[in-house]
């Protein structure tokens, strides 16, 4: 028994990887679920597990969205001077955390590579309309003023989801506005390939998700210039930016979750996250 057991921890230690977990807006590692999850993946992987701060408390509201990424990036390249992640690593991800996971894996100049990403929630494709405000003549108002300024440079610099909201009614005006998502969903073929590179991408959404709009941007959906929602397969970026290629070798897998935004358990990471890790 004792042999079967070390064999079976030897086979985990070959083909684990260290983790990466990236929190979402308005959250820090800090908060006592990080902690415990990190203890709980480090259990599950028999690798390094680190939270990653990149914008923590209110510099994900007031820092830039691409200077948190910036951020994030230099925390990893921290970590692969002490040897963690300058081989290939895996990225544990929750709401926006998970377009931080893209610019890690796309854009971050880093010793090592992303093999896998678990976003939990993560709006790939960006949020079109403010949270909980998704009906109603006073919400119709404010989205629409919204719409008219959230591409200044001034808001781009000092807000930082507004580096990736997404004006539904006007797409011309977001793919010209240089947004942080904007450049991240542009044709690049380094950065596509090394989205392709990704063995799992793993997205997990929320059936009553009221924080990102549309809900289906955690599977890379946007609404199109009337509030319908195209699916990863219709959108342009299917096929720019490494989607097609992901989707047509399997490694592309959608899980929906019950309740509202990031309403999970820990047994759903172990479900849902670990065996892709």
């Amino acid at each position: 028994m004792q042999k079967i057991l070390f064999f079976f921890f030897l086979i985990l230690n070959i083909y684990s990887l260290p983790v990466v977990i990236i929190h979402g807006f308005y959250d820090s590692c800090s908060n006592p679920f990080f902690t415990t999850l990190v203890k709980l993946l480090k259990y599950n992987v028999q690798d390094y597990v680190t939270c990653l701060k990149s914008g923590e408390g209110s510099d994900s509201l007031y820092l830039s969205f691409e200077k948190q990424c910036e951020n994030a990036c230099n925390e990893i390249n921290k970590y692969n001077d002490k040897s963690k992640f300058d081989n290939d690593f895996s990225i544990l991800a929750l709401s926006q955390g998970g377009l931080i996971a893209r610019y890690i894996t796309q854009k971050c100049k880093m010793k090592g590579r992303v093999k896998n990403i678990v976003s939990f929630g993560g709006p790939m494709m960006g949020t079109s309309q403010l949270p909980y405000c998704l009906g109603g003549v006073s919400c119709y108002i404010i989205n629409s003023l919204v719409d008219n300024f959230v591409y200044s440079k001034r808001y781009q610099k000092n807000i930082g989801p507004a580096g990736y909201y997404r004006t539904a009614a006007h797409p011309d005006r977001f793919k010209n506005s240089r947004s942080f998502l904007a450049e991240l969903n542009k044709y690049n073929e380094t950065e596509k390939e090394r989205f392709m590179a990704l063995d799992n991408l793993i997205l997990i959404g929320f059936e009553n998700d009221k924080m990102i709009s549309p809900k289906e941007s955690a599977e890379f959906g946007i609404f199109d210039e009337n509030f319908n929602v195209k699916k990863m397969k219709e959108i342009d970026e299917y096929t720019t930016i490494g989607l097609k290629e992901l989707d047509e070798n399997n490694k592309i897998k959608i899980f929906y979750l019950e309740g509202e935004h990031l309403d999970f358990e820990y047994e759903d990471v172990l479900k849902y996250a670990v065996p892709y890790l």
